[in-house]
């Protein structure tokens, strides 16, 4: 497809898109069930393009718009928001499993999965269940840590191969910047 047909295929979606926002906001119940098969629609696209992996991102969006769709569809119920979470968290999930390499999407992922437990709990049987999120977040990392990810958070202070802090760490919390040229005081200057 040319830019040209591109650039009007995107601009009918958003008049499409447009279009079903309003239906449902004026409360059309038939707004929000075209948005939802659009939705529907939109979630496969993306799912069809990891499936085929040549995308391995496109799981995010993919899951994310399906779990929106079928929030949708179920509106009204207490639970039915968790859904979303529970999309976005299993599309970041499977941004990993089709690259080990992305090992940061299991951070997000297993927070968002911890939320939808948490809206899931509450909308079923009404109960505190905060306290899932904070489990959730211990498993995400024990599960990083016996996955062998191991990393830093400050990882600008120092490395195994210098212990200490790296020289631009301190020269940025001292005052002093690095010198642009040869400088026989170790290549650190004040700033002036």
């Amino acid at each position: 497809m040319d830019e040209k047909r591109a650039g009007w295929a995107l601009g009918l979606a958003l008049v499409v898109l447009g279009v079903l926002l309003l239906l449902q906001a004026l409360g059309v119940a038939l707004g929000r069930w075209l948005l939802g098969l659009l939705l529907l629609g939109a979630g496969g696209g993306f799912l069809a393009a990891y499936l085929q992996g040549r995308y391995g991102w496109a799981s995010i969006p993919g899951l994310g718009l399906l779990g929106l769709a079928l929030a949708l569809f179920l509106e009204g119920q207490a639970w039915a928001g968790s859904l979303f979470l529970l999309g976005l968290g299993a599309g970041l999930i499977a941004t990993y499993l089709a690259d080990r390499a992305q090992w940061w999407a299991l951070i997000p992922g297993g927070i968002l999965l911890s939320l939808a437990g948490v809206a899931l709990v509450e909308g079923l049987w009404a109960v505190e269940a905060g306290w899932l999120l904070f489990l959730g977040m211990a498993l995400t990392f024990a599960a990083l840590f016996l996955l062998g990810h191991r990393f830093s958070p400050m990882a600008g202070l120092g490395d195994a191969a210098s212990p200490g802090p790296h020289p631009r760490t301190l020269a940025a919390f001292s005052g002093l910047r690095p010198s642009l040229g040869p400088d026989p005081g170790g290549g650190v200057s004040p700033l002036a």
